[in-house]
C-alpha cells in the first residue's frame, strides 16, 4: 500500500502535469478529458464529470462524463441550484458529501435516469476571477470516505480546468479577431484595386 507521503507526491506530480498540459495545448477537449481522468485517479473515485453552464439557456450540462452512463448524462440538463452540483455552482463553495442520500440537496433524478448509484461525492466549482464556469465532481470513493486531502486535490484540478476554459475562450476570440481583420484587409485591398482600375480606365 502506498504511503501518505508517496501518495501526495504522486498527486502533486499529476497536478503539475495537468498544469503543463494547459500551458502547452490549446485543445480544450484534450485538456478537459485529461483533467477529469486525472481526478478519478488522484482521489481513487469510480466516476468524475465536468459540468458547464449554458448561459444562454440558464442550464447546467455534462460536458465530460466518464463511465458507462456518459451518453445518458450528455442529454441531461439541470437548472442552477438543482442538486449538490447546482448548489455548488450557485454558492461557489466546494462540497464534500460522504452520504449523498442524506443530504437535502441530493437530486435523485440523475441516478434514476442513468441507473448509477451515487453514494459519495466531492464537487468543486470552476472559478475564474470569482465567476463560476461550472463544476468538477468526483463520485464514489473506492475505499473509505473522501477526506480533506481529496477535496484539496479536486479544488486544485477545478482551478486548472477553469484556467484552461478561459485560455481557450480568449484564444478563440483572438483567432476570430485575426480572421475578421484579415477579411477587412482583403475587402480593403479589393476596393483599392477596383478604384485603381477605374481611374486607369478614365485615361489622361
Amino acid at each position: 500500500m502506498m504511503s501518505d507521503d508517496r501518495l501526495k507526491a504522486e498527486q502533486l506530480r499529476e497536478i503539475i502535469e495537468v498544469s503543463a498540459l494547459i500551458s502547452s495545448s490549446l485543445d480544450p477537449r484534450e485538456i478537459r478529458h485529461r483533467a477529469v481522468e486525472a481526478a478519478t485517479r488522484l482521489v481513487d473515485a469510480e466516476r468524475a464529470s465536468l459540468i458547464r453552464i449554458d448561459l444562454r439557456r440558464n442550464r447546467l450540462y455534462f460536458e465530460v462524463a466518464l463511465g458507462d452512463e456518459s451518453d445518458q448524462l450528455s442529454r441531461i440538463r439541470m437548472v442552477p441550484g438543482q442538486g449538490i452540483v447546482g448548489s455548488v455552482v450557485e454558492s461557489r463553495i466546494p462540497a464534500i458529501v460522504n452520504d449523498v442520500k442524506s443530504d437535502e440537496r441530493y437530486f435523485p433524478g440523475l441516478d434514476a435516469e442513468t441507473g448509477f448509484d451515487t453514494r459519495s461525492m466531492i464537487c468543486a466549482p470552476l472559478l475564474f476571477k470569482g465567476r463560476a464556469l461550472g463544476a468538477l465532481e468526483v463520485i464514489n470513493k473506492r475505499s473509505g470516505a473522501f477526506d480533506s486531502d481529496d477535496l484539496a486535490v479536486t479544488v486544485a484540478l477545478a482551478n486548472q480546468i477553469a484556467i484552461a476554459i478561459e485560455n481557450a475562450r480568449l484564444h478563440e476570440r483572438v483567432r476570430h479577431g485575426l480572421v475578421e481583420a484579415a477579411l477587412y484587409t482583403g475587402v480593403f485591398a479589393l476596393t483599392f484595386v477596383a478604384v485603381g482600375a477605374w481611374l486607369i480606365s478614365l485615361g489622361p
